[in-house]
């Protein structure tokens, strides 16, 4: 059954088409994650089919009862389901003090333990802690219902979704498979049609060429001399005329065959993001941050007892932890440079990433935003904004107009094109796409450079991070590896630890059952009431039978 249409609908902003769907069909049950660039319509599309923005033209028709899931909306209310509330660790009741992590839970409480059959989800995973997300993504795979879902978790998005809604250049494209297979099948379909359309232009060249070459032929065939004879000159333009109408006849055919070629139409070329991270002076120090005894307060509450560990240079550390465990107050405690509990290398020089852009002067243009700490002239600034995206005219545009996910760009060329060696990045990838989160990506791990990085993205810091420091019950635990072995060891801890559980319980248990037996076993042997003695014999059988259970 279709529980959302959208026909023939087109939305704009002023001037700009923003949306223009001849027809998407949504069925009940189906699990859609939607993907496109930074401004594609992403959340445009979601709010039309909510019915918050009236559309321009076409239509919309929705039979869905939804609930939906805001990091925008201030949701008042409490908790309802206490299960849900349990596993989010989510507050009571809604206040205006709470974390944009915590108004989500709220949120996302409210939604799923709401009775509809379709669940509108945009950006669920913003401003939480990876072990939430976690979380969430069980509760929604435990949703029965539809899923209409904007992120840019690729793990969340793959593990969620069997359909995926493309937004590009205002069309809409349904895919009937995950995220994974989403991207090879796209990618097939760009060289597909980039070969097409090169066979198009040579053979559609070919055929003008060779239809000039009979167009010259037919122009260069001479008149009759003046000095033939009636005769011969009626001779000589028959044969001319022959071979005019011979040649016409080939132009015709040719102009017939290059107006019934199949059109194939230049592929429009994606936004490419290339960024390239510039080295700055090496560390000749091995360690670039040494922690030792660290205890890190925020206000009364101990965040951190007596922390230790060493960031080697050149290693790529991610800080992991639930919200509010203390990741970003232990960064900005290093970015007071050297402490009583925190060393760092002489030769050091940072460059930090704040989820608030707090570098940024919001009144400046974003090439004076880049001047201001680059020593690059601005040639090679130009080319460094332009592999963000920021090409021609757009480089002047002020900061304070940006969206979110311009201005984290901005923030990040900045960084990257100051004279720094270490990076320290709080939640890079908030409010990017899922194109330049992959482009960071792919820059980070061919940097040279020392990076300590804050992400909730799973994937992101599995393909860069190889030493992690866990924050957990005031304890740091630091882990020489990658994100995905961590998550393996500690499965395996975990397994280990409940076997070993399960193992002395088990013992236990045995070493109870066997000192009863030794004590019913003297019993028989004294008892002289035949009665009591049958009953002692049944409980020694049963006793056999369970330790050789126990035993197996």
């Amino acid at each position: 059954m279709v529980l959302i249409k959208l026909d023939k609908v087109k939305k704009y902003y002023e001037d700009k088409l923003i949306l223009d769907i001849d027809n998407l069909e949504i069925k009940e049950n189906s699990r859609i994650g939607i993907v496109g660039e930074n401004g594609a319509g992403k959340t445009t599309l979601i709010k039309v089919i909510l019915g918050e923005l009236d559309i321009d033209e076409g239509k919309v028709f929705s039979h869905a009862n939804y609930s939906y899931i805001s990091q925008s909306e201030n949701y008042a209310g409490s908790c309802d389901d206490g299960r849900i509330k349990s596993i989010l660790g989510a507050p009571d009741n809604y206040n205006e003090f709470l974390s944009g992590g915590e108004k989500v839970k709220i949120s996302i409480n409210q939604a799923l333990s709401s009775n509809s059959n379709f669940l509108i989800a945009d950006e669920p995973t913003a401003n939480l802690d990876t072990n939430t997300i976690k979380s969430i993504e069980k509760l929604i795979s435990e949703y029965k219902g539809g899923l209409l879902l904007v992120s840019h978790d690729r793990d969340f998005l793959n593990n969620l979704c069997d359909n995926i809604l493309e937004i590009e250049n205002g069309k809409v494209k349904l895919y009937k498979c995950g995220y994974s297979k989403y991207l090879k099948l796209k990618a097939e379909e760009r060289e597909i049609e980039k070969r097409e359309y090169e066979e198009y232009i040579t053979e559609k060249k070919r055929l003008e060429k060779a239809m000039m070459v009979k167009e010259n032929q037919r122009d260069s065939i001479r008149k009759a001399p003046k000095r033939m004879g009636n005769s011969e000159a009626r001779l000589f333009k028959m044969g001319d005329q022959k071979s005019k109408k011979h040649l016409d006849g080939n132009i015709k055919s040719l102009k017939s065959r290059i107006n019934h070629l199949e059109v194939k139409e230049k592929p429009i070329s994606s936004k490419d993001i290339k960024i390239k991270i510039t080295e700055g002076n090496k560390i000749p120090s091995k360690t670039v941050i040494e922690v030792k005894n660290l205890d890190l307060y925020i206000g009364d509450k101990l965040l951190i007892k007596d922390g230790n560990f060493k960031i080697k240079n050149g290693k790529k550390a991610a800080i992991i932890g639930e919200n509010g465990c203390g990741k970003t107050t232990l960064i900005k405690e290093i970015l007071r440079r050297d402490t009583e509990n925190i060393r760092l290398s002489k030769y050091i020089s940072i460059g930090y990433f704040d989820q608030d852009q707090d570098i940024l002067d919001k009144d400046k243009t974003i090439l004076d935003n880049i001047k201001s700490t680059s020593s690059y002239d601005e040639s090679f600034m130009r080319i460094q904004l332009a592999g963000f995206g920021f090409k021609g005219d757009t480089i002047y545009k002020n900061v304070s107009i940006l969206s979110g996910g311009e201005r984290v760009k901005v923030a990040l060329c900045k960084i990257i094109l100051s004279d720094t060696n270490t990076l320290i990045l709080d939640e890079p990838t908030n409010y990017l796409d899922i194109k330049s989160i992959e482009a960071l990506e792919k820059a980070l791990i061919n940097t040279d450079k020392t990076i300590v990085m804050i992400s909730h993205d799973r994937s992101f810091i599995s393909s860069i991070c190889n030493y992690i420091i866990e924050i957990k019950d005031t304890k740091l635990n630091c882990f020489s590896g990658t994100y995905t072995d961590f998550t393996e060891e500690k499965v395996n801890y975990e397994t280990k630890k409940q076997e070993n559980h399960s193992e002395r319980e088990k013992k236990g248990n045995l070493l109870i059952l066997e000192n009863r037996l030794s004590k019913i076993i003297s019993e028989i042997s004294l008892e002289k009431d035949l009665t009591i003695k049958e009953k002692l014999n049944e409980e020694y059988i049963k006793l056999l039978n369970d330790i050789k259970l126990l035993k197996k």
